[in-house]
């Protein structure tokens, strides 16, 4: 096969990740790219208003013709920006600011790859967070129509490149098959 597969970050590299960042408005962007399979163009654009902490809801809007909405709000994802908007300097609408107001798609760049760097997690975008939960998702049992719909994907063939990566859902699926009333046993 000539294409080639999106590379992630495993679920050790994530935590690995996460414990080197400190900045309440770092953990919580990384958490919301990550969580929600976010690119980083749609997390510039989150405004505080898209956050409903106490309805645990999320609005998001999604590029390249993607399906965003209304969704819940990860509790995890919550208590981060909870501790985030604590100490965030009012700096306009946008959720994520810098001292020179929203941050900017480079600056969360370079944020991730010192980070990761940190970590030492080599050869990862910032874009792996959103290839990672979507393999997350998958080896969490999740079906590639999920994956589809969380990442807001409106083709689901976008999201098949990620069942090759999860063995645990090609593994499952194999044995569902095999057990299929339509596919002849030979005995």
């Amino acid at each position: 096969m000539t294409s080639r597969l999106p590379k992630y970050l495993t679920q050790d590299e994530l935590h690995r990740l996460f414990a080197v960042i400190s900045s309440p408005r770092d953990r919580a962007l990384f958490a919301l790219i990550y969580h929600y399979g976010l690119r980083v163009d749609e997390a510039t654009m989150l405004t505080l208003e898209d956050v409903d902490l106490k309805n645990h809801r999320i609005r998001l809007r999604r590029l390249k013709n993607g399906l965003g909405g209304e969704k819940p709000l990860w509790r995890h994802t919550a208590k981060q920006l909870r501790a985030y908007l604590r100490v965030r300097n009012d700096a306009g609408p946008y959720l994520f600011t810098g001292r020179e107001g929203p941050l900017k798609k480079r600056q969360i760049q370079n944020l991730f790859d010192s980070y990761a760097k940190a970590a030492g997690i080599r050869g990862r975008s910032v874009h792996a967070l959103r290839h990672s939960i979507a393999v997350h998702l998958l080896d969490a049992g999740r079906g590639i129509e999920y994956v589809a719909d969380h990442l807001g994907h409106k083709n689901i063939q976008n999201t098949r490149i990620y069942a090759q990566i999860s063995h645990p859902l090609r593994e499952q699926v194999f044995r569902e098959l095999e057990r299929h009333p339509k596919i002849v046993r030979i005995a």
